[in-house]
């Protein structure tokens, strides 16, 4: 990956390596910056410190790195900006990157990831966890609004479907009475005499009746038909624009009370807090793409428990 622009310190002691390909130090002291391709810090980095490095391995890191992957053994209240980042112990820290792998994380930490972010086991609390999938953002608004269309068009026949049930019930209890009502009206009037109104508004009702049953029929059609046509839309998207999520956090220990995950969509952010000994294996992502009604909305957090 390309370097990051580096931070344009004025200490005196900063040491401008940019021509180094590979830069080795005991300590990095206040106010020193490096830029090589290879970084060894065998010691510790100072809290203003800079680093910019394709690769850097650091026993104690209390500044900030910017880079492509990068190894700290002890994170203490520094801040890490890379591709991939593997670290033994944190506190206080704060990462940013694609891939983040953590043995044993303390408290108040920061971590951002885009892709996987595991932690072998959770030591402390107060720590924030965010996972920012990459949406393509014009394909993304394209197969929600279809999304939203089909589950418009899903309630809405789902609701039909109930009242189409229930009106034809109400015509099947009706038919016999009108039927009758029917013969009466035609014997009556075949003897040239007029019906009883009561039986002439007991037919027209009945009418009536099988008018909105068969409207309603016609409804749920016509709805199945918006749904089947949407629907083949939105799976054709699905397929063009690969609609798969795989970000996760994955937690090879139980959880400890007082820590949030969250998942920061173009809509909305989810988020979970896992409970005190939770045996939340994997916390990720799921998109409804089987358009369940049930789901609660396009995006949900689920959860894998540890076997």
């Amino acid at each position: 990956m390309k370097f990051l622009s580096i931070i344009n310190f004025s200490n005196k002691n900063s040491l401008n390596k940019s021509n180094e390909k590979y830069f080795t130090a005991t300590h990095l002291k206040s106010g020193n910056s490096v830029q090589a391709l290879q970084v060894e810090i065998k010691k510790t980095t100072h809290k203003t410190s800079y680093i910019n490095a394709e690769y850097a391995d650091i026993h104690t890191h209390q500044g900030v790195i910017e880079g492509g992957d990068i190894k700290v053994k002890y994170l203490k209240g520094g801040k890490i900006c890379a591709n991939t980042v593997n670290i033994d112990f944190m506190e206080n820290g704060v990462i940013e990157a694609n891939y983040i792998h953590i043995k044993k994380i303390g408290s108040r930490n920061r971590l951002i990831g885009a892709d996987i972010i595991e932690i072998d086991k959770i030591d402390g609390a107060k720590n924030t966890i965010t996972l920012k999938p990459i949406f393509d953002v014009e394909k993304y608004n394209a197969v929600s609004t279809l999304y939203e269309k089909i589950m418009f068009y899903k309630k809405e026949f789902e609701k039909t479907q109930k009242m189409v049930y229930s009106k034809r019930l109400e015509v099947e209890n009706k038919l016999l009475d009108a039927q009758g009502c029917r013969a009466k009206i035609k014997l009556i009037r075949a003897e040239g005499k007029i019906p009883d109104s009561e039986l002439l508004v007991k037919v027209r009702e009945f009418d009536i009746l099988s008018k909105s049953y068969q409207q309603l029929t016609n409804m749920t059609e016509s709805l199945k038909t918006h749904i089947d046509i949407a629907t083949a839309e939105f799976k054709a998207y699905l397929e063009e624009g690969e609609f798969v999520y795989s970000q996760k956090v994955i937690c090879n220990s139980t959880w400890k009370d007082g820590n949030k995950i969250t998942f920061s969509l173009p809509k909305c952010d989810l988020s979970y807090h896992p409970l005190n000994n939770e045996n939340a294996a994997e916390i990720y992502l799921w998109y409804n793409c089987e358009l369940l009604l049930d789901a609660n909305g396009e995006f949900e957090i689920k959860i894998n428990k540890k076997e």
